[in-house]
């Protein structure tokens, strides 16, 4: 039998629209303040790769870098939750190497209406070629947008003894933060998120 609602309890048309105003702009305000992050996963875990030992190997750039012991901390944690058996300098059947970097999107931070498009030099400097913006700078009293970074995660398990692929997994996420420690942890669950049955392109969204 259908409810039927009294008088009484019936709300005005517009304390309706305001209450669900609020809903929506709450919502909207979490989904904005969370670390939003992208996983591409190209295939399911190998179920032998649960509860495997693995050991952990850093990118050359991630082994030197300044913040080395909170990315290595962020990807072995990862693993462990992940259900996997991370070692350091110990010898195992799997291998796993993950490599953390940071890129400026140039699309991302001057737009597509800019032709031709600047390039990004070696030396970390922008230039753009066609001149319309000035040689390495612009108009006077132009100023250039923040830039906008891409920091992803590789991470790749392989055979020891082989060196074949078993699985591999990116995650990325957008910003204007250039730093990687800020995002080591995140961006470490992320690839490993769903591990072994997780495939495809998915998001998600951590809470900041």
């Amino acid at each position: 039998m259908p409810l039927s609602v009294l008088p009484s309890q019936r709300w005005p048309a517009a304390r309706v629209l305001a209450l669900l105003a609020v809903v929506l702009l709450l919502g909207g305000c979490a989904s904005l303040t969370g670390l939003r992050t992208t996983v591409i996963t190209p295939h399911p875990a190998p179920q032998a790769l649960v509860g495997a030992r693995v050991q952990v190997q850093a990118a050359p750039s991630n082994a030197d870098s300044a913040d080395a012991a909170t990315l290595q901390t962020a990807v072995v944690d990862a693993l462990a939750q992940a259900g996997m058996v991370p070692l350091l300098g110990q010898p195992a059947p799997y291998t796993a190497r993950y490599d953390y970097k940071v890129r400026l999107d140039l699309l991302a931070t001057y737009g597509p209406s800019v032709w031709p498009p600047p390039v990004l030099l070696p030396n970390g400097t922008v230039y753009f070629p066609g001149g319309y913006w000035g040689w390495g700078g612009g108009w006077f009293g132009w100023m250039p947008p923040p830039n906008y970074y891409e920091r992803s995660l590789t991470l790749e398990i392989r055979d020891t003894a082989t060196g074949a692929l078993v699985w591999q997994s990116h995650a990325r996420t957008g910003g204007y933060q250039r730093d990687l420690a800020s995002v080591a942890v995140p961006l470490a669950q992320a690839a490993l998120h769903g591990f072994p049955a997780e495939s495809g392109e998915h998001k998600i969204v951590f809470p900041r």
